[in-house]
């Protein structure tokens, strides 16, 4: 089995997360031998989006890494990398 890791690097897409993730889902699902996670790395948002991938982590594979402060894609990005465990990193 092969893992695939995605990376997101977002602020502030509450209204967006649920759908994202189960588009990811759906995709990968139909995929053999082919296993993911998804990691989030979220640039100092003020919304509900950690709630909301909280609550998601219930069903799906998610790691959230919450930035300090904004950083802006290159360091978020780069935060994803340090948590990614797949053989292979869709950013």
């Amino acid at each position: 089995m092969k893992l695939i890791s995605f990376i997101f690097s977002f602020k502030n897409e509450e209204k967006n997360l649920e759908d994202l993730t189960k588009r990811i889902h759906n995709v990968v699902k139909k995929l053999d031998n082919f296993e993911y996670e998804l990691i989030f790395v979220n640039d100092a948002s003020d919304d509900d989006s950690e709630k909301v991938l909280e609550k998601l982590q219930k069903n799906f594979l998610i790691i959230i890494v919450n930035m300090s402060r904004t950083f802006g894609v290159g360091p978020c990005v780069l935060a994803g990398f340090k948590q990614a465990k797949g053989d292979c990193v869709i950013y």
